[in-house]
């Protein structure tokens, strides 16, 4: 192979930005359960049934490249930029927002998706895993079975998620505004109203409404 200093520098923030999820994941409450009653946790697990079956089959070809240019996209973007933002309020769940089965969907999903991605990197970042996966759940990754994916179906794109967070994000950012500002009115088209709640919570939403396309009010 050849050296690349900025590839390498590439790869260290990916591995920095994967401690800092797995620092947030595990200040978390353990989950209690693993029932999934929030379609925002159903569509990520949903992604990461993808990954898994698109890994284990590029693997048992010797292509671990592929997989890892995969899992570096899921952790930054997928999980990282949006699935986070969007659930971070319902895992804590302050002043009982959301009811304990939709906190507890979150905690499983955030969990099930970190264990899964370290699991995954563990062929190609053995040490490394190695040491989150211990600290966090007590165990020698290496000693774990390959995942499995779940049987879970999404009922939201990951597309229609990207452009909805992306959209209010620049809507703010364009007036100047700080990304946790209030939204005074947000009109949805009625495909959201599945994760309406979280989306409420992640922006800051007053007051909610559906029509044919996106519209804010700040």
């Amino acid at each position: 192979f050849r050296c690349s200093f900025e590839r390498i520098e590439g790869a260290g923030k990916t591995l920095t930005k994967l401690w800092n999820v797995a620092r947030f994941v595990s200040m978390m409450p353990p989950a209690k359960g693993k029932k999934i009653t929030v379609e925002t946790d159903k569509w990520v697990i949903s992604e990461m049934n993808n990954l898994i079956k698109y890994s284990e089959k590029s693997y048992s070809k010797y292509d671990f490249h592929n997989p890892a240019i995969r899992l570096r996209h899921f952790l930054w973007e997928t999980f990282a930029s949006h699935y986070l933002e969007l659930v971070k309020s319902r895992a804590y769940n302050q002043g009982d927002r959301f009811s304990k089965e939709d906190q507890e969907s979150a905690l499983h999903a955030l969990n099930y998706c970190l264990e899964s991605m370290l699991k995954l990197l563990a062929p190609i970042v053995p040490v490394f895993t190695q040491k989150i996966y211990k600290d966090i759940y007590g165990r020698n990754i290496h000693d774990e079975k390959f995942p499995a994916p779940r049987l879970t179906k999404a009922r939201i794109s990951t597309q229609d998620i990207e452009e909805l967070n992306s959209f209010i994000w620049k809507a703010k950012k364009d007036k100047g505004l700080s990304l946790k500002a209030e939204i005074k009115e947000l009109v949805l088209p009625k495909k959201y109203s599945i994760i309406s709640g979280d989306v409420a919570a992640c922006h800051n939403v007053t007051k909610l409404r559906y029509g044919g396309a996106i519209e804010i009010t700040l």
